[in-house]
């Protein structure tokens, strides 16, 4: 069951990370498109909020790879806990 919970926290971590991921990239490609138009100044902040964006979906990254990480522990271990 444990693991099971553990895959659960994992899929949603990936989910939240690659929608926070998708979201800036949109939003970059949006700043460009209003760099394009002479919108530089709203470009800016947009370009800004897409850094905080990127930022928050490498912090879920960080954060699964820390459960991914001990979940393979736990597995090694019981691995060698048969032998």
């Amino acid at each position: 069951m444990a693991q099971i919970q553990n895959i659960k926290k994992r899929l949603y971590l990936t989910r939240y990370m690659q929608i926070l991921g998708i979201s800036s990239l949109l939003l970059c490609v949006l700043s460009m498109f209003l760099i394009y138009i002479g919108q530089s100044h709203i470009a800016a902040w947009i370009f800004g909020f897409a850094l905080l964006l990127l930022m928050a979906s490498l912090g879920f990254l960080v954060l699964e790879i820390q459960i991914s990480v001990k979940a393979l522990q736990h597995h090694i271990s019981d691995i060698e806990g048969k032998k």
